[in-house]
């Protein structure tokens, strides 16, 4: 006589449903490992983290995949976790972890959060590279002034007049600081030449992405040619008027 209840039967049943689909996102997070250095955390590891989801997998392989391998190459030797909270909220980066809050079934949450989160680990594992040695130069102009850093279209205080270059994360500013300027630039870029445009806030929607590249024409071509070393044949690569890119190169690129 058969001792299984048929409760018992129904959670064996859903158990061999549920399990059939979970090899392809276990391929999926071996390969965002193995070729990214990107490892997507679960709640076996985090138990704050809930699981993820196929599309969610997916989404993060194709955006490393176009970012090329500038940007993921520092995850491959210090490995780059990420994980789902359970709770909502926005995101963050430290030691080594990357935190998301849940998207729900908005995976546009996810990508936006993610390109901001990683380009600070990105940065920190290359050795701070804009901080270190470009923030200062024309076009972006930060400075280091008793300890903090400044800038004249700086979030939080008023603007300086003049023709200065801007990334409006708000109406006129850059950021708080040199590290956030970066995250949202490469966030803008990604935005822009993929004609993301209700991710380009404050963009006006009668605009073309790309106006963007006027406002900080130096911000574009440095995320451009340095931070993600796009090659000409790259579905992103774009090129300003030639006298705006020689301008920029040196500026950038020649002491």
């Amino acid at each position: 006589m058969d001792s299984e209840s048929i409760w018992q039967k129904i959670a064996r049943l859903w158990r061999g449903a549920s399990a059939a689909p979970s090899q392809p996102v276990s391929e999926r997070a071996a390969r965002l490992a193995s070729v990214y250095g990107v490892h997507a955390v679960g709640p076996e590891t985090q138990a704050a983290a809930r699981p993820w989801r196929e599309g969610e997998l997916a989404l993060l392989e194709d955006t490393l995949r176009q970012l090329g391998p500038r940007f993921y190459e520092p995850f491959r030797s210090h490995p780059l976790r990420v994980w789902l909270d359970t709770a909502h909220g926005e995101g963050g980066f430290g030691h080594g972890w990357l935190r998301i809050g849940d998207p729900g079934r908005d995976t546009s949450v996810l990508y936006r959060i993610f390109l901001h989160e990683a380009t600070h680990a990105s940065n920190e594992y290359r050795g701070w590279p804009y901080e270190k040695l470009f923030c200062t130069r024309p076009g972006f102009d930060w400075r280091l002034v008793d300890g903090e850093w400044r800038h004249p279209r700086q979030q939080g205080r008023l603007p300086r007049p003049g023709a200065w270059e801007t990334l409006p994360v708000d109406s006129r500013d850059v950021s708080t600081n040199p590290a956030e300027d970066l995250a949202e630039m490469v966030r803008y870029f990604v935005h822009s030449v993929r004609d993301e445009r209700a991710w380009l806030w404050p963009l006006d929607q009668s605009q073309p992405a790309t106006y963007l590249w006027d406002t900080s024409p130096t911000r574009f071509i440095f995320v451009r040619d340095y931070f993600l070393g796009l090659e000409p044949d790259h579905p992103w690569y774009r090129r300003l008027d030639e006298h705006v890119e020689e301008r920029v190169r040196r500026a950038l690129f020649e002491d």
